[in-house]
């Protein structure tokens, strides 16, 4: 039997926007639903008082985890200092976790979840594949610093910033991977990936070959030669906050998590399109960070203290949040659940794993979690799980925007593609030829 690391031969990796485990995958626990033997949602009276949330005072109403009908939702505070609210201080290192009410101005829907209705694609997923259900968001920060953390192994920064030039220009796993001289790409779903907030990665973004529509994903994965293909793929949602048309498909709210159901299917689809490669890929789906919604499961005790021209000086004492991790890949079981301690890092320590002889880094090998190398299995499964059709994800209602304030993220975004679309508009007019209006390039 080969080692596990040489059944793999791509590594696709999905991450979405701002969802909590408990408020997408707490209620496969529960009987109605399997009940799963995963740390989730209890139906149990006793169980629901422990973790309710006080509202606001003067009454302080206690809010329980109940079932969540609404699509769209509002986007709840979730920077460093809203989760600090969230966590609230802890007593001989536990936290308790006892204002996600109050950090949302009262707003009792961070306590809701979602049922398979909701999130069949998800569903189908943790049935058919691997759910991990101890993966953490890196810091107890918002979208920017965990994305660095996910993609560098540090952040320079703890809060995000609304421009380009102060978004920190650190080295990412595609530098990396391009020093080890391992094919990569992106695919993206938007017109841009979160990354055009990085200045020097314009140009690439605009028209290099390895930032990719989309919908090239599914004939790539199918007819590309073994010399050309990518063996790292990230795949990148429409994001909310980034100059979009419609909905948003990253599940970030105000968005609805419909259009993310159907962009998990749509690759999915697209990956066991090839059965021969299907077989030696492993597939991982997590989220940035929890969003501002509730989880019961306290954080990691790490450590994480700012690297060296840091803009913050206050060390992190604990991970981030539970968020959803999911290991999709013929060298899981169905329904197999991994309860290690994980984070985003977990997903360098698998490339340093595969492709940097060991080792990715030293700050990513020595952060106390494992490796997503750890919940896979030594068997390729060779049945392939017939994907579900497309009508078991809801009927989308009439879009609602809703009320999303100016924050720095969609202020950094709109300032990336005004500028990328300003010194690259023949890259952009060649990659978007049907959205040249909507950039306001002419034809």
């Amino acid at each position: 039997m080969p080692p596990v690391l040489d059944l793999i031969d791509t590594i696709v990796i999905v991450m979405m926007e701002n969802r909590s485990f408990d408020h997408l995958l707490g209620y496969l626990r529960l009987p109605a639903f399997g009940g799963m033997k995963l740390d989730g949602i209890v139906d149990d009276a006793a169980w629901r008082q422990r973790y309710a949330n006080p509202g606001k005072a003067p009454d302080n109403f206690l809010y329980e985890p109940i079932l969540q009908h609404d699509l769209h939702i509002q986007d709840p505070p979730h920077e460093r200092a809203d989760i600090k609210v969230q966590l609230g201080a802890p007593s001989n290192g536990v936290f308790p976790m006892k204002g996600f009410v109050r950090s949302a101005n009262g707003d009792a829907q961070v306590m809701h979840y979602y049922t398979r209705e909701t999130v069949p694609i998800m569903d189908f997923f943790a049935r058919n594949f691997l759910v991990c259900d101890r993966w953490f968001a890196p810091l107890p920060a918002g979208t920017q610093a965990n994305r660095l953390m996910a993609m560098s192994g540090y952040t320079e920064i703890d809060t995000n910033v609304g421009d380009p030039i102060e978004f920190p220009d650190q080295t990412l796993a595609y530098d990396w991977l391009d020093q080890k001289k391992v094919n990569w790409r992106v695919y993206h779903q938007g017109f841009f990936p979160f990354f055009s907030m990085m200045p020097r990665l314009y140009e690439k973004i605009a028209g290099a070959p390895m930032f990719r529509r989309f919908d090239r994903l599914a004939v790539d994965f199918k007819l590309e030669s073994d010399a050309k293909r990518p063996r790292v793929i990230f795949v990148e949602p429409k994001y909310t906050d980034a100059p979009h048309l419609g909905e948003g498909t990253d599940d970030h709210s105000p968005s609805s998590v419909l259009g993310g159901q159907q962009l998990l299917l749509d690759i999915y689809k697209a990956l066991i399109g090839n059965p021969a490669r299907w077989r030696k890929t492993v597939m991982i789906v997590t989220y940035d960070e929890h969003g501002g919604l509730f989880d019961h499961v306290q954080p990691l005790p790490l450590v994480t203290k700012p690297p060296v021209g840091a803009k913050y000086r206050d060390e992190f004492t604990s991970s981030g949040i539970r968020v959803p991790g999911l290991v999709i890949s013929p060298l899981v079981k169905a329904g197999e659940v991994y309860s290690g301690d994980l984070d985003h890092i977990s997903i360098l320590k698998l490339l340093g794993q595969k492709f940097g002889g060991g080792s990715y880094s030293a700050e990513v090998d020595a952060r106390g979690v494992g490796s997503v190398l750890d919940t896979l299995g030594a068997e390729i499964r060779q049945t392939i799980p017939p994907p579900p059709v497309a009508a078991t994800i809801q009927a989308a209602p009439q879009f609602v925007r809703g009320v999303k304030p100016q924050t720095n993220n969609v202020t950094i975004f709109s300032s990336a593609a005004a500028a990328i679309t300003q010194l690259y508009p023949h890259d952009l007019a060649t990659k978007f030829p049907e959205y040249r209006d909507f950039f306001g390039i002419l034809p």
